[in-house]
Formats: C-alpha cells, structure tokens, sequence
C-alpha cells in the first residue's frame, strides 16, 4: 500500500519540476529576445547620427567687379566648400592656388548690381559650383564639390 500512496506525489512532483523547467526555459527565450531587440535599439541611433559635413574654406578675397556706370566697385567673399568625400577634401587643399586662381577669374567679371540680390547670390554660387566641377589637373577626378556656404560677402 505504500508504494501506491507515493506514486500520485511522485507524480504531482514531477510535473511540477516540468512546469518550473517550462516556464524557466520560457523565461530565458524571452529575456534574451528583449535584450537583443534593446542592443539593437541602442546600436541603431549611433548607426543613424547625422555626419559633420566635410568643409574646404576657402581664404577670403578681394576682387574688382564690372559695373554699369564703370564706378570702382569691389566684392569681398570667403566662403567654405562642402565635399562631398575625403578625397575631395585633400584633391582641393593640394590644389588650393589653381582653386584660388579659378575663383579670382570667375569671381572678377560678376556684375556688381546682379550680385548683391540673394539670386544673384545664389546664381553665383552655381557658377562657382560648374567651375570647381571640372579636373583641376590632367588625368585627376573631378572635385566633388557639393554646396558653396559664404562665409563673408561685402560689396562696396
């Protein structure tokens, strides 16, 4: 009679030691899920963050310009190029005197009542951007050169 009584313990024990292994097991599969989803969650944000914006500035000049009335006229300008690679970035700073050079002769014959309005800006900015698109040197890659940001801009 006494192995009979001890078989429905025997019983009610083991399955109780199933039940803990059960949810045990459950428990660990779930908290392991959530700490990848929050490693993720966390590493996303750093993979996302905006990159600083790649700067070549540009010394700032002085230059004659045209004007109607052939009053003397002269434009002050700095400004910094955004490139778009660090390729760009050395390609421009090795060839700084030739990117001078271009901007000077581009910069000398702008009208001076067409460049003081902010299209006039603008427009003069997509002209600096089509001159500094071409190889500065045989055989060299064109400068990938994205936005003109003024940094100086007097006219007088």
């Amino acid at each position: 009679m006494t192995t009979t009584r001890k078989t429905p313990w025997l019983l009610i024990l083991l399955l109780a030691l199933v039940v803990v292994a059960g949810s045990s097991a459950g428990t660990y599969v779930y908290l392991s899920r959530v700490a990848k989803t929050g490693e993720a969650a966390k590493a996303e944000p750093a993979e996302t963050k905006p990159q600083a914006p790649r700067l070549v500035n540009i010394a700032p000049m002085t230059v004659n310009l045209v004007n109607e009335r052939d009053e003397p006229r002269l434009l002050y300008v700095g400004f910094a190029l955004e490139v778009a690679d660090d390729t760009t970035q050395a390609q421009l700073q090795q060839y700084m005197p030739q990117v001078r050079s271009q901007l000077l002769t581009l910069l000398s014959g702008q009208n001076s009542a067409q460049i003081i309005t902010p299209q006039g800006k603008a427009a003069l900015a997509e002209r600096i951007l089509h001159t500094l698109g071409q190889p500065l040197a045989p055989q060299q890659p064109a400068p990938a050169v994205l936005r003109v940001l003024y940094t100086d801009f007097i006219v007088q």
